[in-house]
């Protein structure tokens, strides 16, 4: 079912769901609230979503989609479009920590998630790649969390470092994949 503006009542749920964790927090997400906040009615709300733990969970789950995409489109390989992805907060991160302070099970598809992200950065690019996804991690965890992230010079020259160790990584491997000493 098609919602003004081309998108799609299911995405409008979740956009008020979101909206109402920034506003009332993890306490303040209900389904009423989400409802209300959607101008829907609360059936037509647990028609797209039949309890708050598949609101929340398709909450995670586009985040991770989300973050995913980025991840993939980045031309420079998969730990250089993690670290790109990781720098600053999109705001749908908001999300992440409410599901999580309203029911921290929903954090398992999360781990699984990133587990397979790991995966794929030790096979790209082993030590370096793995020091460079944790410090983005990080670098993202203190944007989320405004613990003292650094901003200006410093931010840009951190983000160089972690892309040089992302782009070794990958250019390491590829001159293993060869034959070819790095």
């Amino acid at each position: 079912m098609a919602a003004p503006g081309g998108r799609d009542t299911r995405a409008r749920l979740l956009d008020a769901a979101v909206a109402v964790l920034r506003r009332a927090g993890a306490q303040g997400l209900t389904l009423e609230a989400v409802a209300a906040q959607a101008g829907v009615s609360k059936g037509g709300l647990l028609y797209h979503f039949h309890s708050k733990r598949e609101l929340l969970d398709a909450l995670l789950g586009r985040w991770m989609d989300d973050f995913q995409g980025e991840i993939e489109a980045d031309p420079d390989g998969f730990v250089a479009g993690y670290v790109r992805a990781s720098d600053g907060t999109s705001g749908d991160e908001t999300a992440l920590l409410g599901a999580i302070a309203a029911d921290p099970e929903a954090l398992a598809p999360v781990r699984r998630r990133h587990s397979a992200w790991q995966d794929r950065v030790a096979d790209e690019g082993g030590v370096d790649a793995t020091v460079a996804r944790l410090a983005a991690d990080g670098l993202w965890l203190a944007d989320l969390l405004g613990l003292a992230p650094p901003r200006g010079a410093l931010r840009e020259q951190v983000l160089s470092r972690l892309l040089e160790l992302a782009t070794r990584s990958a250019s390491g491997r590829a001159a293993r994949a060869s034959g070819h000493p790095t």
